[in-house]
Parts: C-alpha cells; sequence; structure tokens
C-alpha cells in the first residue's frame, strides 16, 4: 500500500509540473502579461487580470481612463460572493498582452465562461458564449484568432445567475492554432480514454449482471457508468448545450453515485455490510448527497443563492469524508484477513490521495492534456474495484472447482453406497422368495391331496378347501412375478447397442405362432432406415411381451395386433397396436400405476402396464397409451436413438 501511494505521490508531482496550466503561464505584472519567443508552445493567461465585480465595461470604456478596481488571477475566486455579496451577477475582465518580438498570428481558447459572456480583442467584438442581455446561459468553450502585434487588449464581460461558479474560472490559453488545436485534441483523448474503457468496464459488468451475477456485479456496473458519464463533459461543451442547471446536476449526481456504489462495494467486500454504522450511516449518507445534488442545483439554488457556498463546502466535505471512510473500511478487510483487502486498501487509498492532492492544490493545478486530479483518483476507483471483481470472480470460480469436486467425490461414495445397498436387497428379496415358495408349495401339494383323497368332506368344509386353493394360486402368482422381477434386477446385462429392426424381426417371428393361435391377425411394421437403441434386450422383452400379450386378451379373435417401429425427432418409437376393446377414458390416466386393472372379470394383477413404464424409464425413455372404446388401443414406446 505504501508502495502505491508513493507512486500515486510521484505522479501527481509529475502532472504538476508537466500538464499544469499555472506552471505554464505567462510572466507579465499587473494589467498584462508578456508573450515568449515560441509561440507554438501553448501558454496561458493567468495572473494579471484587471478585475471589475458588478460591471459590465466595453472597449470604449477603458479608453476615458478606467482605473481597476483590484488585480486577480484566474481561479482566485470561485464566484462573485467576496465581492457582490452573492454568487450571482456580473463582471469584467481586462488584460494587455504584449509581444516583444515580431507579429503573430495566434489563437484564444477561452474554457467555458460561467456563465454567459462576451470577448473582445483589440476593441472588437470577436465571440459570445450564451447572450448576456437578455440571459441565456451556455455550456460552451471558445476559441478565437488573434493578431498578436505590440499591445493587444483583452476584455471579457461575464454574468451568472444559473450556477454555483461565476466568471472566469479557467485559465484563458494562447499559442499558434496548431499548438492549440493539440492541445484540445490530446485532452480529448485522455477524456475518451477514461469514458470509453469505464464505459466497456461498465457494459461488461451490467451484462453479466443481466444473466444472473450478484449485487456486486450491479454495482461495479453501475459505478462504471456514473463514472463515464462524468467524465465526458469536455464532449458536451463542444455542443452548446443551453440547460446549464440540469446538466451541472447530472454532474454531480454521477460524482456522488459513483462514490455510493464505491461504499456499497467496500462494505460488502470488507464484511461491513451489515454493521449498523455502515446500514444507517454511510450508505443513507451517500444516498443523500446524490439525492441532493439531483434537487439543489435545479429546485432550490436558483432562488435561494445565499446557500451556494455551503452547498459547495457540503461537496468538499462529503468526498473527504468518503474517501476516508473508504481507507477504514479497507484496513477493517485487512486486520480481518480477507483475500480483497488489499485491492480495497489501494483504491481507496488512491481516491483519497486524489481527494487531498486537489484540495491542497487548489488555485495551484489544472491540467493542460489531462485531466482532474479527483478524476483520476475516480478511474483508480474504476480500476481498483475492477481488480477486485475479477479477483473476486477467480475466488469463485476456484472455491466452485473444489466444491464440484468434492461433491464428485460425495456422489461416487453414495452412489457406491446405495449400489451396494440394492444389491444386498435383490439377493435378500430373491432369497426371501425361495425361502416362502417352499412352505407355499407344501400348502398347495396338501391341499390338492386333501382334495383329491377322496376324503367326505361336507360341502362346506370342501367349499372352504376350494377357497383355500384359490388363494394359494393367487399367492403363486404374486411369488412368481416378483421372483421373476428379481430375477431380471439381478441378471441384469449392462446396456448393449440393439438394432431394432433386427430386434424386433426376431421378436415378432418367436412370438407369432402363440399371437395367432387364437384367430387373430399379427402384423410387423418396420422402417427402411436402420434404428439402433442402446438397452438390454431381456428387458425389452419383457415389456413388449406385457403389451403384446395385454392387446392378444382384449382383442377377438378376427381382430388384428400391430407392432410398428419408426424413428421420430432422434426417438425410436415402437407402437403396439390393436382393434380391441379399448380403454374407458376414465382408466387411461392410471394405467401405468402398480396394482391398477380394468378387466370385468377381476383377473390380472396390475403389474404389468407398470413393469412396462419402469422398463422404459430404465432406457431413459417413455410410454404412453392412446385408445378410444370399441376401436382397440395403441401403446407406444420412446426410446432414445443412437
Amino acid at each position: 500500500m505504501a508502495a502505491v501511494l508513493l507512486v500515486g505521490v510521484g505522479i501527481y508531482a509529475l502532472l504538476y509540473r508537466v500538464d499544469n496550466k499555472y506552471t505554464a503561464a505567462l510572466p507579465g505584472g499587473y494589467g498584462y502579461n508578456v508573450l515568449q519567443d515560441d509561440p507554438e508552445r501553448v501558454a496561458f493567461l493567468v495572473d494579471g487580470w484587471e478585475y471589475y465585480p458588478g460591471q459590465l465595461l466595453e472597449p470604449a470604456d477603458f479608453e476615458g481612463g478606467v482605473s481597476p478596481e483590484q488585480y486577480t488571477y484566474v481561479g482566485q475566486y470561485g464566484n462573485f460572493s467576496a465581492h457582490l455579496g452573492s454568487p450571482y451577477g456580473t463582471a469584467t475582465y481586462r488584460l494587455i498582452l504584449e509581444n516583444p518580438g515580431k507579429p503573430v498570428e495566434l489563437a484564444l481558447y477561452l474554457p467555458e465562461l460561467l456563465c454567459a459572456g462576451r470577448i473582445y480583442i483589440n476593441g472588437a467584438l470577436v465571440g459570445e458564449q450564451g447572450s448576456l442581455e437578455p440571459y441565456a446561459p451556455r455550456v460552451m468553450d471558445g476559441v478565437y484568432a488573434l493578431r498578436a502585434e505590440g499591445s493587444t487588449e483583452i476584455v471579457i464581460q461575464c454574468a451568472n445567475f444559473t450556477h454555483y461558479y461565476s466568471g472566469m474560472y479557467y485559465p484563458p490559453a494562447v499559442g499558434t492554432p496548431g499548438a492549440v488545436t493539440r492541445m484540445l485534441v490530446s485532452r480529448l483523448a485522455v477524456y475518451g480514454f477514461l469514458c470509453f474503457t469505464a464505459l466497456a468496464i461498465a457494459l461488461f459488468h451490467l451484462v453479466q449482471w443481466l444473466l444472473g451475477r450478484d449485487r456486486l456485479t450491479r454495482w461495479m456496473g453501475l459505478l462504471s457508468l456514473l463514472f463515464a458519464l462524468r467524465v465526458c463533459y469536455p464532449f458536451v461543451r463542444g455542443l452548446g448545450i443551453p440547460f446549464i442547471r440540469p446538466l451541472y446536476a447530472l454532474e454531480d449526481v454521477c460524482g456522488n453515485g459513483v462514490l455510493l456504489c464505491a461504499v456499497l462495494m467496500a462494505g460488502e467486500l470488507s464484511g461491513c455490510a451489515g454493521a449498523r454504522y455502515h446500514r444507517w450511516g454511510a450508505v443513507p449518507a451517500a444516498a443523500g448527497l446524490c439525492l441532493i445534488t439531483a434537487v439543489f442545483p435545479v429546485f432550490i439554488l436558483p432562488y435561494a443563492p445565499s446557500f451556494i457556498n455551503l452547498y459547495g463546502m457540503l461537496l468538499f466535505l462529503w468526498k473527504l469524508a468518503a474517501g476516508v471512510y473508504l481507507l477504514y473500511l479497507s484496513g477493517y478487510a485487512l486486520s480481518q484477513d480477507r483475500m480483497l483487502g488489499h485491492y480495497l486498501l489501494c483504491a481507496a487509498g488512491l481516491y483519497g490521495l486524489s481527494v487531498a492532492a486537489s484540495v491542497a492544490s487548489a488555485n495551484l493545478f489544472e491540467p493542460i492534456r489531462g485531466a482532474w486530479l479527483e478524476e483520476y483518483g475516480g478511474y483508480g476507483l474504476v480500476l481498483g474495484f475492477s481488480a477486485q471483481m475479477v479477483r473476486h470472480e477467480v475466488l469463485l470460480t476456484r472455491e466452485n472447482r473444489r466444491l464440484t469436486l468434492h461433491l464428485q467425490e460425495e456422489v461416487e461414495r453414495k452412489t457406491n453406497s446405495l449400489s451396494v445397498l440394492l444389491s444386498e436387497r435383490r439377493e435378500l428379496l430373491a432369497n426371501l422368495l425361495h425361502d416362502l415358495k417352499n412352505p407355499l408349495s407344501a400348502l398347495r401339494s396338501y391341499g390338492e391331496l386333501v382334495r383329491s383323497g377322496n376324503e367326505a368332506l361336507d360341502p362346506e368344509t370342501a367349499g372352504y378347501l376350494n377357497a383355500l386353493l384359490d388363494r394359494v394360486e393367487v399367492v403363486g402368482d404374486r411369488f412368481d412375478v416378483l421372483q421373476d422381477f428379481s430375477r431380471g434386477e439381478r441378471g441384469m446385462h449392462p446396456p448393449e447397442s440393439i438394432c431394432l429392426n433386427r430386434y424386433l424381426r426376431a421378436f415378432y417371428e418367436a412370438n407369432r405362432p402363440d399371437m395367432e393361435v387364437s384367430g387373430l391377425s399379427f402384423r410387423l411394421r418396420l422402417p427402411v432406415e436402420l434404428v439402433w437403441v442402446q438397452g438390454r434386450k431381456e428387458r425389452l422383452d419383457v415389456a413388449l411381451e406385457n403389451l403384446c400379450y395385454n392387446a392378444l386378451s382384449f382383442t377377438p379373435p378376427e381382430g388384428q395386433v400391430t407392432l410398428e417401429l419408426a424413428l421420430e425427432d432422434g426417438m425410436a418409437v415402437i407402437t403396439v397396436g390393436d382393434t380391441g376393446a379399448g380403454i374407458p377414458p376414465e382408466d387411461l390416466p392410471h394405467i401405468f400405476e402398480r396394482g391398477f386393472t380394468n378387466r370385468e372379470d377381476g383377473s390380472g394383477d396390475g403389474l404389468g402396464l407398470y413393469l412396462v413404464r419402469i422398463i422404459a424409464l430404465e432406457h431413459g425413455g417413455s410410454v404412453e397409451a392412446e385408445s378410444r372404446l370399441g376401436r382397440g388401443s395403441s401403446f407406444t414406446i420412446r426410446l432414445p436413438a443412437e
């Protein structure tokens, strides 16, 4: 951090010497400046201006020997309060430019006059910024031609009834037209770089936020966007904007909005977001300053100019307090060993240094080709917080990678545990079924032996015996189904690549005799193209046998059962259709539920179609049914094709 601050001090010291209008001022005395030998080097008219507050004097007025009330340097007074008792009013500035050398064609670059003015050179009106009479302010810069030969008189009239700054606040420049043009292009290039790089950062983070990132991303995007809007004013001045109050209110709102976003982000990154002094002190203060800067310049200061100096002092104190608070948050982050504390400290330190440097260099520094010190500090906030966001994303990515790896390991461990548990349960189920079938078989045998042994049984006892044997048969059927299911689970082979055309042809040929023995027609329809799936043939056999023999039981002898294959949208579609009795609409949603049956004689166990659904799901597919009463039904299995 100390190294960063030392570098910042070094940069500010360098800027003070090489990019400062006050160190590039022309020499002179009271009422005059002296042009130097090299007009290709832009120089500035800073000192020695005659100052006439409260008066609008024209060049003719000076021919009568008007004596100046006082002398000033440009930037000495922020407004007219010191002499007129109010920031609003009028004033005249006069200076003689002495050229001891040969005549030279020069350009006078006059930054924005606050907020309207006229420019006279050697008694002639050469330009206006806005209008003095009637008063119509305008935000604009101006470049005016002059011929420096001997003594050149420059008279500037100013009026302000709009803004909290008044008069000629920024030093004019003189030099050859080419030199002035190069200076302006260089300055626009610097501000263009600051503005458009910040805008690019803003757009990136705002898009990331719209894609679902956290609020830090939103605040970073807003911080960069507000800074970009704040530093675009050199381009606006070239347009000659007449909306003074809204424009300067927008600049103030953007500047304080940058600090609000910085406070929000620093609170989050430092871990102080939940602290009462942050939630109920710093954040409301920052938001309140944004509201004040949006309201006061437009709706209050024009009608209560006595508050203007207080308003300016409030903005200055807030910037200073914000810099100190950001330093505090960065120090807290470091004390808590937060990974981003160093980034936060550097960004806050550079901003605090820029604010302090701006205060210390008031009326001593104004950039020629670059930006103001405070603007460099704001750009430092943009870059510093952007670096923090990059580091934040890197840390999140690492943590996500670690959690993902841990999650994969945990899933594999749980999967292995479940596989072992399921395997043990399958074996237990198989053993139980085997053990239970022995006493069940014995019970069936004893019952049959009693019934076939011609024992003299009374009718009631014979009825009980028949009922008992019927129940034994039902339980035996249930055991057969469970045993088949268990056997299929335990003997399940890994999936293999199956050509459904060949598989269904073989299935059709194997089951055709049994299907047609009752007199119905069994048909097979296969597509020309080969259809492949990943599956298990023994499981598909169970599913198709259930569908085909169900269709057989519900189709009259003159009817037809069709087994069909198609390829639709990357899915293999197997359809078993019949021309049987159909399924009632109220039963159709329930036919794949375990234990559901709609046979009129009450036979069936309701497991066949349930097994079909389970097998389809095992293969990553689905099954569905359509039916019309009296016209038949169709069952469709959809499986992912290779």
